[in-house]
């Protein structure tokens, strides 16, 4: 309801309500601007797995330089951390799916030029009963405005989830690879450059999961977009 009262709201140019601070505001987003300002940015972190770095005399981390993922990059702006913490929760798990303009905005001004160069998006996917107890994908949503305001191609169901997978959070980076082994099903796809999008990275085993069977089916680069990025201690 709350989704449907915030679209009727901004397509009539009408104050709605922030999603934070209970204030009305006339932002095309759910969140007005000083709420926005709160978001932490993420700042210097390695190119291919975004993990934060003092600064930006060498983009690679350490465990990207002795082990580097299937993945080539990751772009994300943000610190998972409160307030967008609670707003992502709100999005994923009470159907707050008027939230999904304001992330996939998180992520357009994340972009750099070059990342647009990309020949296709893909959500990561989720298990068909996942999907029917929660009623949607986050990630496909996320997909569709990206797709919509970029004009770049998407495929919402190439890529499947065919084992469902025990929940990744509260899991370390072994467990999580461990608990993704086999889970999902890749063909071949008809691209050079695919980019994967989710909400959120955490230790980035779904998306290298993903990425490595891409590339097995030779796709030669492989991208992950997401709206913030889980920091240690920071949660």
């Amino acid at each position: 309801m709350r989704h449907k009262l915030h679209s009727i709201a901004q397509r009539l140019r009408l104050p709605t309500i922030c999603a934070l601070c209970n204030q009305y505001h006339r932002g095309s987003l759910a969140v007005c601007i000083p709420c926005h300002d709160l978001f932490m940015p993420l700042g210097p972190a390695c190119n291919h797995c975004a993990q934060p770095l003092p600064d930006t005399t060498f983009l690679i981390c350490g465990r990207c330089c002795k082990k580097k993922p299937y993945f080539d990059q990751t772009i994300t702006g943000y610190v998972f951390k409160e307030p967008l913490r609670t707003l992502l929760h709100i999005f994923k798990y009470q159907e707050g799916l008027y939230l999904s303009t304001l992330f996939a905005n998180l992520i357009l001004n994340s972009l750099p030029p070059r990342a647009k160069e990309t020949e296709c998006l893909i959500p990561v996917p989720m298990h068909r009963q996942r999907l029917r107890q929660r009623g949607f994908n986050q990630a496909a949503e996320l997909v569709k405005h990206l797709g919509h305001q970029l004009k770049i191609p998407y495929d919402l169901s190439s890529c499947q989830k065919i084992i469902n997978t025990a929940p990744q959070a509260g899991l370390d980076a072994n467990q999580r690879r461990k608990n993704l082994r086999h889970a999902f099903s890749v063909p071949r796809l008809s691209y050079q450059h695919v980019t994967i999008v989710d909400d959120l990275i955490t230790t980035g085993s779904t998306s290298n999961e993903l990425a490595k069977l891409l590339k097995k089916q030779g796709i030669a680069r492989v991208d992950v977009w997401c709206c913030a990025r889980v920091i240690e201690g920071m949660v």
